[in-house]
């Protein structure tokens, strides 16, 4: 019973940093720029664009970190 309380716990524990390995922005690539403020959350330039429309602003792909 300890054994597999003990397999039990290394599995969540294994499960809990997979997440934390993954970067957290990667699916969004798509920044917006309106009024002076940036806003990265758009996976394609589509989304981006149609929450820019009416309201003006620019949509321009996420620089890579270096």
């Amino acid at each position: 019973m300890r054994k597999l309380i003990v397999i039990a716990f290394g599995i969540l524990g294994m499960l809990s940093i997979v997440p934390i390995a993954t970067p957290a922005n990667a699916a969004n690539e798509w920044c917006s720029k309106h009024k002076g403020m940036t806003r990265c959350a758009y996976a394609t330039e589509d989304q981006c664009r149609a929450s820019r429309s009416g309201r003006g602003g620019t949509c321009f792909r996420r620089q890579a970190s270096r």
